[in-house]
């Protein structure tokens, strides 16, 4: 009974290890992660023009979005909502702007290379996408002022492919970025891009109604007053 009793202890006493090792590890991982208590964004200023012809492009949808990245052994991180999101349209001389912004991270999360993410679109175009290119094992160390790479820059937007098919193909990645904010914001955080893929959806339609699905986050019904029949 005695060695009986002992052995039960000392299984106990070992499961009690585990555990506290498995607590120190995550504790470890968690101070290391560095969560910061708030974030400072600079203010955006950029252009967008024809790759061509370098004319710059009027009415392109562009958006910012700072996104949140959670602690995670298995993915090196998940994403977890956005510290911010800001949508505009470029003008007549192609030109975009995002004011900056200091904003206190209560979640806990950090941000790693979508500090911004700047994707834009305008119908005929392949989409254009920046993020900041940290290198690996690096991307949580740049503190707490962030800067975004395209700052006073030409973004050079490429025409479509003239494969429809591939055009649309292309344009499935952008949804995928969009579905990531919208999933954390919600559609009515970038109503304009939502909207604007959604009428690209149904141009490309009547050009060709073979094309398979483009998923575009939020309501279809945006489609309706398109113009395209």
């Amino acid at each position: 009974m005695e060695s009986g009793d002992c052995s039960q202890c000392r299984s106990k006493t070992m499961i009690l290890i585990t555990r506290l090792l498995l607590l120190m590890s995550l504790a470890m991982g968690m101070e290391a992660w560095g969560a910061d208590a708030y974030y400072t964004a600079a203010p955006i200023e950029a252009w967008v023009v024809d790759a061509d012809t370098g004319a710059p492009i009027e009415g392109a949808v562009v958006t910012a979005n700072w996104q949140l990245v959670g602690f995670s052994y298995d993915t090196g991180g998940r994403k977890l909502g956005q510290l911010e999101v800001m949508e505009t349209v470029t003008d007549r001389n192609g030109r975009f702007h995002f004011p900056g912004f200091t904003k206190v991270n209560a979640s806990g999360n950090v941000l790693r290379e979508e500090d911004p993410q700047i994707l834009v679109f305008k119908s005929g175009y392949r989409y254009l996408r920046a993020t900041n290119q940290y290198p690996i094992g690096k991307e949580g160390e740049q503190g707490t002022y962030r800067k975004s790479p395209i700052i006073g820059q030409k973004l050079k937007m490429k025409r479509a492919d003239e494969d429809i098919k591939k055009y649309a193909s292309n344009l499935g990645f952008l949804s995928d970025y969009l579905a990531t904010i919208a999933n954390a914001r919600g559609a009515e955080g970038i109503p304009r891009m939502i909207r604007a893929l959604a009428c690209e959806r149904q141009r490309l339609r009547t050009i060709d109604p073979t094309i398979g699905s483009i998923p575009v986050p939020g309501t279809t019904n945006l489609e309706a007053d398109c113009g395209f029949k």
